[in-house]
């Protein structure tokens, strides 16, 4: 029985309380990617003016909201979906008033004053000054991008997470193998990467299987983003899931205008500089020097425009990658003495002592009387086969051979039995990253409005081979898919809901090379992949919900959040049986200056081994005479008890339900004082296997050292049996 891998989050309840006072006007915004416009009007003597009809127009969705002025001469527009807007003030009495084209940002409540000059209302006066990118109305703390920004700043292989990590308080280290381990790699003011919560329209994106920074189950391509914005800290109670940073992506909508782009990118090896152990090791053996594949090509094409104009809308991505890039690869080899049975050691005068297989046979008589060694004692032909390309696997493919080496660097490289072997291993990608979107206005002037994306992944990457001339270490696929659909309802000019649903499937899957178990040396690589088999796909459906409801001097928030997250694998990870030559697990934890058979200082003719060595001459010497130091057998049972045969995909399914639901007020005290307060739940359910394939130690460990220790102060032993009996919830039994 196995758990899940996954986050690294307690999943217990987590109750959150705010209280901020802010001496500006803020607004609040919802779970949902959108935003808020907000502000005063007054007259030329600064007295507040009631009544005022303010007209919110969105002329390329079709969009358009109005509100009037409050007693105190304040308007608000609540859960805006970001994009470039007018604003328009009329009243009796006074010139209309007008501000073209500004643009609100996602989660960026803005703020806009207006001041209207007596005269008739027929008469038109246009605002000049901007609304303010940056937040200056509640205490959340980010950067908003929008589609300028993102087109115009660089980023490495178009990949927005370069951008994402520029805001203060980012320790971000880009993505490579060490990464892969350390999630402080893109931690936010402390908090590890998988504490990022990353939402795409309003909907959960997250990598439920790594967390890795700012990187969603779905990718979206930087063609396909209208804007985001990361609140590196201070968020509101609407926010959620996790303790680290808040990331909303908007998506592109259509417009009234048709728009695209075609585009390519393409970074080729010219002027690239070679590797220089590559470089090294092809003049050492007579190659020429050239530097290892570094080809980038990103392509791909965009449009969007209307089906039905101020109704229908529609917008379409597609971007490719394909990636010839080289990785510079150095595994351990035997040396071409150790392939022959040569065994050397430095002993202590510094010179080097070589054994041959005669004399180390002669080193190792006691397995023949033991029993440990039916082919003969000494060196092992099987290993010396099996190193120099003649072994073959069960189905009679043939093993190839350990290349000679062509360096002296390498891990657990000695300089004279385990030398290095290194080589521009390639590891191409192909990604295909496919997005569409429809958005519709179900009233003419866009207060009811539905929007639907789909989303798809069809990538493929070769792992690089162990050796060269060899298959791929293993074969990565990426098949994820989702689907997002959102209905916004103004429902007056004081209440506006906003409910999503969200299905995101993410699926994975590591194809491994070769169904045999293995037998590993110590301090030398595989001579061929023995990556196993992992598919995994996670279904995650949402379902979220956000009222917004003005009344009086209160802007009231409530909201729920609610996740149904499946893991489903199939794995032969853990369903083959291995030996390890391992020195170390022998008598006395070695072999040299043990007494033991193979030990140079039985025989007095050899010169004493250098301390220093010993080690190495432990791996070599068991090594070319095939000593297993350990073997470990695995066995799979399902909850009927049947074995499963070795090799033979392994299934789990995990299941849990994570719930949020938050309240939120932010009560306008006076023009220029305003107390928010929030509360959020938040519950993340331990996930159980659905199938049933879940034990638990009988007795309970809990019980087992509650005994111990009533034992123990009874000066009794307790050492009771333990076994393991069915639970989980789908064994009708405690979770």
């Amino acid at each position: 029985m196995t758990k899940p891998s996954g986050r690294s989050r307690s999943r217990t309840p987590v109750l959150r309380a705010e209280i901020v006072f802010i001496l500006l006007v803020p607004s609040l915004f919802a779970q949902v990617s959108t935003t808020s416009l907000r502000g005063i009007v007054t007259d030329p003597a600064g007295a507040v003016i009631r009544g005022v009809q303010m007209t919110l127009v969105n002329p390329d969705m079709g969009v358009t909201r109005n509100v009037t002025t409050n007693d105190h001469g304040e308007y608000q527009f609540l859960e805006v979906p970001p994009g470039t807007y007018t604003l328009s003030a009329s009243a009796a009495g006074f010139a209309t008033k007008r501000k073209e084209s500004f643009v609100l940002l996602v989660n960026t409540p803005a703020k806009l004053d207006f001041t209207l000059a007596v005269g008739r209302a027929d008469t038109v006066v246009e605002v000049h000054d901007e609304a303010p990118a940056v937040n200056t109305v509640d205490a959340t703390l980010g950067n908003p991008f929008d589609s300028r920004q993102i087109e115009a700043l660089p980023s490495e292989g178009r990949n927005a997470v370069e951008l994402l990590s520029l805001q203060a308080g980012v320790a971000y280290v880009g993505t490579n193998a060490n990464t892969d381990a350390d999630s402080r790699g893109g931690a936010v003011n402390g908090a590890r990467s998988d504490q990022t919560n990353v939402t795409a329209d309003g909907l959960d994106n997250n990598d439920q299987l790594l967390g890795y920074a700012f990187t969603g189950a779905l990718r979206i391509p930087m063609d396909s983003l209208e804007e985001f914005r990361v609140t590196t800290t201070n968020a509101n109670a609407d926010s959620g899931r996790s303790s680290g940073a808040q990331v909303s992506l908007v998506t592109k909508s259509g417009t009234n205008q048709f728009h695209g782009s075609a585009y390519e990118y393409n970074r080729t090896l010219l002027g690239a500089a070679n590797d220089w152990f590559n470089k090294e090791a092809q003049l050492t053996s007579g190659l020429p020097n050239k530097p290892g594949e570094l080809i980038r090509n990103t392509f791909g094409a965009a449009i969007g425009g209307p089906i039905i104009r101020d109704r229908l809308f529609f917008f379409a991505n597609y971007e490719g990658q394909r990636s010839r890039e080289a990785v510079q690869t150095t595994q351990s080899v035997p040396s071409a003495n150790l392939r022959q049975g040569i065994v050397s050691y430095v002993a202590q005068d510094g010179s080097i002592v070589s054994l041959t297989p005669s004399e180390i046979k002669s080193l190792d008589p006691g397995c023949l009387t033991s029993g440990t060694c039916p082919n003969g004692n000494g060196v092992s032909q099987a290993v010396l086969n099996l190193w120099n390309g003649k072994e073959a696997f069960p189905d009679g493919t043939p093993i190839p051979a350990f290349p000679l080496p062509n360096t002296n660097t390498a891990s657990g490289a000695d300089g004279l039995n385990i030398l290095g072997y290194t080589f521009a291993a390639p590891q191409p990608t192909n990604l295909n990253t496919f997005l569409a979107k429809l958005d519709y206005n179900l009233t003419a002037n866009g207060t009811h409005r539905l929007f639907l994306r789909g989303n798809l992944q069809n990538d493929r990457t070769l792992d690089a081979p162990n050796f060269p001339g060899e298959p791929p270490s293993q074969v990565l696929h990426n098949n994820s898919k989702g689907l997002a659909v959102g209905y916004t309802a103004v429902l007056g000019n004081k209440l506006v809901n906003n409910f999503r649903y969200g299905f995101v499937r993410q699926g994975l899957g590591d194809t491994g090379p070769n169904p045999y178990s293995n037998i590993e040396f110590w301090n030398l690589t595989d001579q061929v992949s023995f990556a196993r088999t992992v598919n995994v796909n996670v279904p995650v459906n949402q379902f979220v919900d956000d009222v917004s409801w003005t009344h009086g001097q209160h802007t009231l928030e409530f909201g729920g959040n609610w996740r149904i997250l499946n893991d489903n694998r199939n794995s032969n990870a853990q369903n083959f049986f291995t030996g390890e030559v391992h020195p170390d697990w022998l008598l006395n934890g070695g072999i040299a200056f043990t007494g033991q058979d193979l030990d140079p200082a039985n025989d007095p003719a050899f010169p004493v081994m250098s301390q220093t060595f010993r080690y190495s001459y432990d791996a070599a010497v068991a090594n070319v005479t095939g000593i297993l130091g350990s073997i470990q057998a695995i066995y799979n049972e399902n909850k009927s008890g049947e074995f499963l045969p070795t090799g033979a995909l392994v299934p789990r399914h995990f299941k849990s339900n994570e719930a949020e639901f938050y309240a939120q007020d932010a009560w306008h005290v006076k023009s220029n004082l305003q107390l928010t307060f929030g509360v959020r739940y938040t519950l993340l359910q331990t996930p159980y296997e659905t199938d049933g394939n879940q034990v638990s130690p009988t007795p309970s460990l809990s019980s087992f050292f509650a005994g111990r220790t009533a034992a123990m102060n009874l000066g009794e032993i307790y050492r009771p049996v333990i076994s393991f009996a069915l639970s989980g919830q789908a064994n009708g039994r405690a979770p």
